[in-house]
């Protein structure tokens, strides 16, 4: 937490969390990392699960150093969600999750196509969840009129305050999560050049140079 620290002054307080798998030995072990738009990687963990306890392990080592996020960025996985509930956070859903959870509930199977009125409900929800300001959400919405697939519809409604609170920060907040999903993927990509982590310590020894000698941003 070092990077932290340092630049805790500089922080934007926009807090985007996720969790990239990685395996040492036999095992698949959990990294949760936690990053802040403005000075990078603040804090991560290795577990064995992406769990409440973990994430909120974060918060706390976070909240005991004075860092207060004004907002968290997530996929919506179940166990984060459920903390950021419980300590009572503005949550930005990532907007291309949401969508790939629209095409798993709408029935798309890989390489395939959304037809007719499936592929109608993704493109309607999708250009109301990309919409840049909040004065045409309501018009937008007023259109959407889908009698034979209502269970989507109230999906749509349930979801839709966590997909654009984003519009609502003068700060500003990324809809999606891709500056983590990025890092994750650098992540795996040199840890297979390494063939692998030998063990827990290597792959937080690895992790530390690459988050806090280098301040992964």
């Amino acid at each position: 937490m070092e990077n932290l620290h340092k630049n805790i002054k500089s922080a934007s307080l926009v807090l985007l969390l996720d969790a990239t798998w990685i395996r040492v030995l036999a095992q698949d072990k959990a990294v949760l990392i936690a990053y802040d738009t403005s000075i990078g990687v603040v804090d991560y963990l290795i577990r064995n699960s992406e769990s409440k306890h973990g994430y909120a392990t974060i918060f706390r080592r976070l909240a005991k150093i004075g860092y207060k996020p004004i907002c968290v960025v997530s996929d919506g996985h179940t166990a984060l969600e459920s903390v950021i509930k419980t300590l009572n956070l503005p949550h930005q859903r990532c907007v291309v999750h949401l969508l790939r959870d629209l095409e798993r509930l709408l029935g798309k199977k890989k390489g395939g196509k959304l037809e007719g009125v499936n592929k109608s409900i993704y493109y309607t929800f999708r250009d109301v969840w990309f919409t840049k300001r909040i004065e045409d959400i309501p018009e937008k919405i007023a259109k959407i009129r889908f009698k034979k697939k209502k269970w989507i519809v109230e999906w749509f409604k349930k979801t839709l305050p966590d997909a654009i609170l984003h519009i609502s920060f003068e700060e500003k907040v990324p809809y999606t999560t891709n500056l983590l999903e990025n890092i994750n993927g650098q992540i795996k990509q040199r840890v297979k050049t390494m063939r692998g982590m030998k063990s827990k310590t290597s792959l937080h020894n690895f992790l530390k140079i690459l988050f806090y000698f280098r301040f992964y941003k």
